[in-house]
Protein backbone atom coordinates (compact mmCIF):
# COMPACT_ATOMS: atom_id res chain seq x y z
CA UNK A 1 0.00 0.00 0.00
CA UNK A 2 1.49 3.37 -0.97
CA UNK A 3 2.44 5.74 1.98
CA UNK A 4 0.86 8.58 0.27
CA UNK A 5 -2.82 7.41 0.87
CA UNK A 6 -5.18 10.10 3.40
CA UNK A 7 -8.56 10.11 1.25
CA UNK A 8 -10.31 7.38 0.18
CA UNK A 9 -10.87 8.46 -4.45
CA UNK A 10 -7.55 10.58 -4.32
CA UNK A 11 -5.75 9.36 -6.68
CA UNK A 12 -1.55 10.61 -5.98
CA UNK A 13 -0.94 10.16 -9.65
CA UNK A 14 -2.31 13.29 -10.83
CA UNK A 15 0.24 15.17 -8.62
CA UNK A 16 -2.75 18.40 -8.65
CA UNK A 17 -2.91 19.20 -4.66
CA UNK A 18 -6.73 19.37 -5.36
CA UNK A 19 -8.99 19.25 -2.39
CA UNK A 20 -10.52 15.52 -2.24
CA UNK A 21 -13.93 15.20 -0.18
CA UNK A 22 -14.10 12.89 2.47
CA UNK A 23 -16.70 12.32 5.34
CA UNK A 24 -16.93 10.89 8.96
CA UNK A 25 -17.42 7.03 7.79
CA UNK A 26 -13.74 7.33 4.91
CA UNK A 27 -11.38 7.50 7.41
CA UNK A 28 -9.23 8.30 5.37
CA UNK A 29 -7.77 11.73 6.49
CA UNK A 30 -9.16 14.99 7.21
CA UNK A 31 -9.26 17.97 4.40
CA UNK A 32 -8.54 21.46 4.70
CA UNK A 33 -11.22 23.04 2.99
CA UNK A 34 -10.92 26.92 1.39
CA UNK A 35 -11.39 28.14 4.63
CA UNK A 36 -9.73 31.62 4.07
CA UNK A 37 -12.14 34.44 3.50
CA UNK A 38 -10.59 37.59 2.10
CA UNK A 39 -13.77 39.16 3.22
CA UNK A 40 -13.13 38.75 7.27
CA UNK A 41 -13.06 41.80 8.89
CA UNK A 42 -10.62 39.90 12.01
CA UNK A 43 -7.38 38.71 11.65
CA UNK A 44 -7.57 34.91 12.54
CA UNK A 45 -5.22 33.97 15.80
CA UNK A 46 -5.20 30.20 15.23
CA UNK A 47 -1.60 30.48 13.29
CA UNK A 48 1.07 30.51 15.18
CA UNK A 49 4.42 30.35 14.84
CA UNK A 50 6.10 26.85 15.51
CA UNK A 51 9.37 27.21 17.06
CA UNK A 52 11.73 24.25 18.00
CA UNK A 53 13.43 25.50 20.89
CA UNK A 54 11.72 24.54 24.49
CA UNK A 55 12.43 26.33 27.96
CA UNK A 56 14.58 24.21 30.58
CA UNK A 57 12.97 24.58 33.88
CA UNK A 58 14.16 23.06 37.40
CA UNK A 59 11.35 21.82 40.00
CA UNK A 60 11.95 21.64 43.82
CA UNK A 61 12.21 18.25 43.81
CA UNK A 62 14.88 17.67 40.92
CA UNK A 63 12.83 17.06 37.79
CA UNK A 64 12.80 19.52 35.23
CA UNK A 65 11.18 20.01 31.72
CA UNK A 66 12.83 18.32 28.89
CA UNK A 67 14.13 19.94 25.77
CA UNK A 68 13.98 19.11 22.44
CA UNK A 69 18.43 17.77 22.73
CA UNK A 70 16.65 15.51 25.55
CA UNK A 71 14.26 13.12 22.94
CA UNK A 72 15.51 10.46 20.70
CA UNK A 73 13.86 10.10 17.33
CA UNK A 74 11.70 6.90 17.90
CA UNK A 75 10.57 6.22 21.34
CA UNK A 76 7.47 4.20 22.46
CA UNK A 77 4.76 5.27 24.43
CA UNK A 78 2.26 3.90 26.21
CA UNK A 79 -1.38 6.01 26.24
CA UNK A 80 -4.38 4.31 27.04
CA UNK A 81 -3.22 0.68 26.64
CA UNK A 82 -2.11 1.46 23.28
CA UNK A 83 1.31 1.09 22.36
CA UNK A 84 2.46 3.99 20.46
CA UNK A 85 5.54 5.43 18.50
CA UNK A 86 6.65 8.66 19.09
CA UNK A 87 9.29 10.45 16.11
CA UNK A 88 10.92 13.71 16.43
CA UNK A 89 12.18 13.65 12.76
CA UNK A 90 14.64 16.79 12.69
CA UNK A 91 13.27 18.67 15.79
CA UNK A 92 11.59 20.88 13.74
CA UNK A 93 8.55 21.54 15.14
CA UNK A 94 6.61 18.26 13.97
CA UNK A 95 5.98 15.29 16.24
CA UNK A 96 4.56 11.86 15.04
CA UNK A 97 2.11 9.20 16.73
CA UNK A 98 1.98 6.07 15.09
CA UNK A 99 0.15 2.60 16.06
CA UNK A 100 1.15 -0.41 14.29
CA UNK A 101 -0.66 -3.37 13.17
CA UNK A 102 -0.04 -7.00 12.10
CA UNK A 103 2.47 -9.45 13.01
CA UNK A 104 5.10 -8.30 11.50
CA UNK A 105 4.25 -4.37 12.56
CA UNK A 106 4.48 -3.34 9.13
CA UNK A 107 4.56 0.55 8.92
CA UNK A 108 2.34 0.57 5.43
CA UNK A 109 -0.81 -1.09 8.02
CA UNK A 110 -0.50 2.09 10.51
CA UNK A 111 -2.91 4.70 11.81
CA UNK A 112 -0.90 8.21 13.25
CA UNK A 113 -1.19 11.22 14.38
CA UNK A 114 1.17 14.22 13.33
CA UNK A 115 1.33 17.50 15.02
CA UNK A 116 2.94 20.61 14.91
CA UNK A 117 3.91 21.99 18.22
CA UNK A 118 6.27 24.60 19.95
CA UNK A 119 7.18 22.29 22.87
CA UNK A 120 6.79 24.69 25.46
CA UNK A 121 7.66 23.21 28.96
CA UNK A 122 8.17 20.25 27.40
CA UNK A 123 4.92 19.41 26.49
CA UNK A 124 3.20 18.69 23.16
CA UNK A 125 -0.35 19.92 22.92
CA UNK A 126 -2.71 18.28 20.58
CA UNK A 127 -5.83 20.53 19.15
CA UNK A 128 -8.00 20.79 16.19
CA UNK A 129 -6.03 23.20 14.41
CA UNK A 130 -2.59 21.66 14.85
CA UNK A 131 -2.94 17.66 14.87
CA UNK A 132 -3.75 15.42 12.13
CA UNK A 133 -4.85 12.13 12.56
CA UNK A 134 -4.24 10.16 9.28
CA UNK A 135 -5.85 5.84 9.70
CA UNK A 136 -6.23 2.68 7.67
CA UNK A 137 -10.57 2.07 7.30
CA UNK A 138 -9.86 -1.26 8.99
CA UNK A 139 -7.62 0.38 11.99
CA UNK A 140 -9.30 -0.66 14.86
CA UNK A 141 -7.42 1.84 16.96
CA UNK A 142 -8.47 4.65 14.97
CA UNK A 143 -11.27 5.91 17.53
CA UNK A 144 -8.24 5.95 19.88
CA UNK A 145 -6.53 8.08 17.24
CA UNK A 146 -9.15 10.72 16.48
CA UNK A 147 -9.46 11.65 20.36
CA UNK A 148 -5.67 12.11 21.34
CA UNK A 149 -6.15 14.17 18.31
CA UNK A 150 -8.83 15.92 19.02
CA UNK A 151 -7.62 16.76 22.17
CA UNK A 152 -4.61 16.02 24.71
CA UNK A 153 -1.02 16.99 26.61
CA UNK A 154 1.84 14.46 26.45
CA UNK A 155 4.28 16.40 29.21
CA UNK A 156 8.14 15.23 28.79
CA UNK A 157 10.42 15.51 32.02
CA UNK A 158 13.61 14.21 32.87
CA UNK A 159 14.00 13.30 36.45
CA UNK A 160 16.90 14.15 39.17
CA UNK A 161 18.66 10.63 37.85
CA UNK A 162 18.28 11.82 34.39
CA UNK A 163 15.78 9.76 33.15
CA UNK A 164 13.43 10.53 30.20
CA UNK A 165 9.66 10.54 31.51
CA UNK A 166 6.34 11.19 29.97
CA UNK A 167 2.70 12.14 31.45
CA UNK A 168 -0.80 12.00 29.37
CA UNK A 169 -2.76 14.93 30.26
CA UNK A 170 -1.45 15.43 33.94
CA UNK A 171 -1.28 11.76 35.12
CA UNK A 172 1.27 9.52 36.39
CA UNK A 173 4.45 10.00 34.86
CA UNK A 174 6.13 7.02 32.94
CA UNK A 175 9.65 5.87 31.67
CA UNK A 176 9.91 6.97 28.15
CA UNK A 177 11.11 3.69 26.02
CA UNK A 178 13.60 4.01 23.65
CA UNK A 179 13.31 2.75 20.02
CA UNK A 180 15.52 1.50 17.17
CA UNK A 181 14.17 2.61 13.88
CA UNK A 182 16.13 0.07 11.42
CA UNK A 183 17.20 2.65 8.33
CA UNK A 184 17.04 2.10 4.61
CA UNK A 185 20.05 2.49 2.17
CA UNK A 186 16.74 3.07 -0.48
CA UNK A 187 15.18 5.68 1.24
CA UNK A 188 16.12 8.62 2.33
CA UNK A 189 15.76 8.88 5.94
CA UNK A 190 17.46 12.10 6.99
CA UNK A 191 15.40 15.17 6.31
CA UNK A 192 18.44 17.28 6.32
CA UNK A 193 19.02 15.41 3.04
CA UNK A 194 15.82 17.36 1.57
CA UNK A 195 17.34 20.94 2.45
CA UNK A 196 18.28 22.86 -0.48
CA UNK A 197 17.28 20.24 -3.08
CA UNK A 198 14.18 21.52 -5.43
CA UNK A 199 11.86 18.30 -7.14
CA UNK A 200 10.08 18.67 -10.04
CA UNK A 201 7.19 16.16 -10.80
CA UNK A 202 5.18 15.76 -14.03
CA UNK A 203 1.86 13.75 -14.83
CA UNK A 204 0.23 14.59 -18.38
CA UNK A 205 0.04 18.73 -18.65
CA UNK A 206 0.42 19.02 -14.59
CA UNK A 207 3.72 20.13 -12.96
CA UNK A 208 4.74 19.97 -9.24
CA UNK A 209 7.90 21.89 -8.17
CA UNK A 210 8.68 21.48 -4.39
CA UNK A 211 11.61 23.23 -2.71
CA UNK A 212 12.31 22.04 0.72
CA UNK A 213 14.13 24.27 3.60
CA UNK A 214 14.68 23.93 6.99
CA UNK A 215 11.49 21.95 8.78
CA UNK A 216 9.62 23.84 5.88
CA UNK A 217 8.54 23.12 2.08
CA UNK A 218 6.68 25.12 -0.66
CA UNK A 219 5.27 24.01 -3.64
CA UNK A 220 3.86 25.60 -6.99
CA UNK A 221 1.43 23.68 -9.27
CA UNK A 222 1.06 24.58 -12.87
CA UNK A 223 -0.83 23.02 -16.04
CA UNK A 224 0.93 24.50 -18.69
CA UNK A 225 1.80 27.65 -17.64
CA UNK A 226 -1.13 28.45 -15.88
CA UNK A 227 -0.66 28.44 -12.19
CA UNK A 228 -2.92 26.65 -10.16
CA UNK A 229 -2.00 25.97 -7.13
CA UNK A 230 0.72 27.50 -3.83
CA UNK A 231 1.55 25.69 -0.92
CA UNK A 232 3.66 26.48 2.15
CA UNK A 233 3.90 24.36 5.28
CA UNK A 234 5.78 22.21 7.64
CA UNK A 235 8.09 19.19 6.01
CA UNK A 236 10.21 16.11 8.04
CA UNK A 237 10.91 12.92 7.74
CA UNK A 238 10.09 10.33 10.01
CA UNK A 239 10.15 6.72 10.21
CA UNK A 240 11.37 6.74 6.40
CA UNK A 241 8.24 8.76 5.39
CA UNK A 242 8.63 12.24 3.83
CA UNK A 243 5.75 14.17 5.58
CA UNK A 244 4.29 17.32 4.38
CA UNK A 245 1.64 19.78 6.40
CA UNK A 246 0.39 22.76 4.48
CA UNK A 247 0.15 25.94 6.69
CA UNK A 248 -0.61 28.46 3.94
CA UNK A 249 -2.40 27.36 0.52
CA UNK A 250 -3.71 29.61 -1.94
CA UNK A 251 -6.79 26.58 -3.25
CA UNK A 252 -8.26 23.73 -0.91
CA UNK A 253 -5.85 20.70 -0.29
CA UNK A 254 -5.82 17.76 2.43
CA UNK A 255 -4.36 18.42 6.12
CA UNK A 256 -1.65 16.01 5.67
CA UNK A 257 0.45 14.25 2.42
CA UNK A 258 3.02 11.21 2.54
CA UNK A 259 5.70 10.06 0.14
CA UNK A 260 8.36 7.75 0.38
CA UNK A 261 12.03 9.06 -0.73
CA UNK A 262 14.40 7.49 -2.80
CA UNK A 263 17.94 8.12 -3.14
CA UNK A 264 17.15 9.48 -6.09
CA UNK A 265 14.96 11.92 -4.44
CA UNK A 266 11.86 10.77 -6.64
CA UNK A 267 8.25 10.82 -4.59
CA UNK A 268 6.77 7.53 -5.01
CA UNK A 269 8.22 6.54 -7.70
CA UNK A 270 6.13 9.06 -9.52
CA UNK A 271 9.03 10.06 -11.24
CA UNK A 272 10.39 13.45 -10.29
CA UNK A 273 13.55 15.02 -10.77
CA UNK A 274 15.61 16.94 -8.57
CA UNK A 275 18.58 19.63 -8.33
CA UNK A 276 20.10 21.48 -5.86
CA UNK A 277 19.17 25.18 -4.60
CA UNK A 278 20.69 28.00 -3.48
CA UNK A 279 18.93 30.19 -1.08
CA UNK A 280 19.95 32.96 1.42
CA UNK A 281 17.64 32.35 4.10
CA UNK A 282 16.30 35.29 6.21
CA UNK A 283 15.10 35.24 9.13
CA UNK A 284 11.43 36.23 10.91
CA UNK A 285 12.39 38.01 13.55
CA UNK A 286 14.75 40.26 10.90
CA UNK A 287 12.17 40.46 8.40
CA UNK A 288 9.31 41.96 10.53
CA UNK A 289 9.57 45.39 10.47
CA UNK A 290 7.64 48.62 9.00
CA UNK A 291 8.67 48.77 5.43
CA UNK A 292 7.82 51.33 2.71
CA UNK A 293 7.43 51.72 -1.02
CA UNK A 294 6.78 54.62 -3.52
CA UNK A 295 4.91 54.11 -7.15
CA UNK A 296 6.03 56.73 -9.56
CA UNK A 297 3.77 56.03 -11.78
CA UNK A 298 1.04 55.58 -9.71
CA UNK A 299 1.64 58.28 -7.31
CA UNK A 300 1.20 55.44 -3.94
CA UNK A 301 2.55 55.20 -0.83
CA UNK A 302 2.99 51.61 0.47
CA UNK A 303 3.10 50.94 3.85
CA UNK A 304 3.86 47.19 4.71
CA UNK A 305 4.22 46.52 8.19
CA UNK A 306 5.32 42.80 8.99
CA UNK A 307 4.54 42.12 12.83
CA UNK A 308 6.12 39.94 15.32
CA UNK A 309 3.34 38.01 15.57
CA UNK A 310 2.71 36.98 12.06
CA UNK A 311 0.61 39.14 11.09
CA UNK A 312 0.49 41.79 8.47
CA UNK A 313 -0.39 44.66 6.58
CA UNK A 314 -0.23 45.73 3.29
CA UNK A 315 -1.99 49.55 2.71
CA UNK A 316 -1.62 51.75 -0.51
CA UNK A 317 -2.14 55.62 -0.22
CA UNK A 318 -3.00 58.52 -2.66
CA UNK A 319 -5.58 61.07 -1.89
CA UNK A 320 -7.66 58.49 -0.80
CA UNK A 321 -7.25 54.71 0.54
CA UNK A 322 -6.58 52.39 -2.84
CA UNK A 323 -5.36 49.01 -0.70
CA UNK A 324 -5.84 47.71 2.29
CA UNK A 325 -5.56 44.27 3.74
CA UNK A 326 -4.21 42.03 6.35
CA UNK A 327 -3.62 37.88 7.38
CA UNK A 328 -1.04 35.95 8.25
CA UNK A 329 2.86 35.48 7.04
CA UNK A 330 5.78 33.86 7.72
CA UNK A 331 9.45 33.58 5.97
CA UNK A 332 10.61 29.87 4.79
CA UNK A 333 14.25 29.93 3.80
CA UNK A 334 14.01 33.15 1.73
CA UNK A 335 10.32 32.99 0.50
CA UNK A 336 8.22 34.62 2.03
CA UNK A 337 4.37 33.84 2.15
CA UNK A 338 1.20 36.15 2.64
CA UNK A 339 -1.91 34.37 3.53
CA UNK A 340 -4.71 36.91 2.94
CA UNK A 341 -7.37 37.44 5.96
CA UNK A 342 -9.20 40.88 5.75
CA UNK A 343 -9.48 43.32 2.12
CA UNK A 344 -10.70 46.53 1.42
CA UNK A 345 -11.91 44.54 -2.01
CA UNK A 346 -12.29 41.00 -1.10
CA UNK A 347 -13.25 39.97 -4.96
CA UNK A 348 -10.22 41.34 -6.18
CA UNK A 349 -7.48 39.87 -3.63
CA UNK A 350 -5.35 36.91 -3.49
CA UNK A 351 -5.79 34.20 -1.05
CA UNK A 352 -2.20 33.34 -0.77
CA UNK A 353 0.98 35.81 -1.89
CA UNK A 354 4.30 33.99 -2.55
CA UNK A 355 7.77 34.98 -3.01
CA UNK A 356 11.46 34.88 -3.15
CA UNK A 357 12.95 37.87 -0.79
CA UNK A 358 16.21 39.21 -2.59
CA UNK A 359 18.97 41.38 -1.36
CA UNK A 360 17.76 41.68 1.80
CA UNK A 361 19.82 43.91 4.43
CA UNK A 362 18.07 44.17 8.01
CA UNK A 363 16.53 47.71 8.91
CA UNK A 364 17.79 48.91 5.19
CA UNK A 365 15.36 46.94 2.56
CA UNK A 366 14.70 43.98 0.18
CA UNK A 367 12.94 43.08 -3.34
CA UNK A 368 10.18 40.90 -3.01
CA UNK A 369 9.57 39.16 -6.33
CA UNK A 370 5.72 37.94 -5.69
CA UNK A 371 3.24 36.24 -7.11
CA UNK A 372 0.84 38.99 -6.70
CA UNK A 373 -2.02 40.13 -9.36
CA UNK A 374 -3.83 42.76 -7.36
CA UNK A 375 -4.66 45.64 -8.52
CA UNK A 376 -3.16 48.29 -7.96
CA UNK A 377 0.18 46.16 -8.03
CA UNK A 378 2.18 45.40 -5.13
CA UNK A 379 5.65 46.84 -5.18
CA UNK A 380 8.79 44.72 -5.47
CA UNK A 381 11.29 47.07 -4.37
CA UNK A 382 10.71 48.07 -0.35
CA UNK A 383 12.52 50.07 1.82
CA UNK A 384 12.63 50.51 5.93
CA UNK A 385 10.39 53.28 6.87
CA UNK A 386 11.22 56.29 8.38
CA UNK A 387 9.60 58.50 10.97
CA UNK A 388 10.20 62.21 11.61
CA UNK A 389 12.26 63.11 14.33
Amino acid sequence: MKLHYLLAGCVAATLAFTGCSSDSSSDGGIDREDVMSSSSSELSSSSKKVSSSSAKKDTTDGIRAATLEDLSRNMVLDIDGHQVHMATGSKQGLFSFWILRGSEKGQADTGEVVVKSDFEDGVVKFDDDHATPSVINTLDEKYFLYKMAEKMSIAFTVDSAGTLMYSVDKGKAKEVQLEQFPATQAKIGNYDDMVGKKLTCKAGDTTNVYKFFEGRYVMESTVGKKNILMVGGYADIHRATLLLMPEYYSDGVMALYKYSVSNEFDLDSLGCTSESFKFKKVKAKDLADNWYSYDKDLKLDWNFVLSEDGTYKLEAFSNANEQGKGGHWDVYGNVLLMRGESCVDPSACDLLVMGTIEDFEKGKGFTYKHSSEEVPPMPTEWVIQKYED
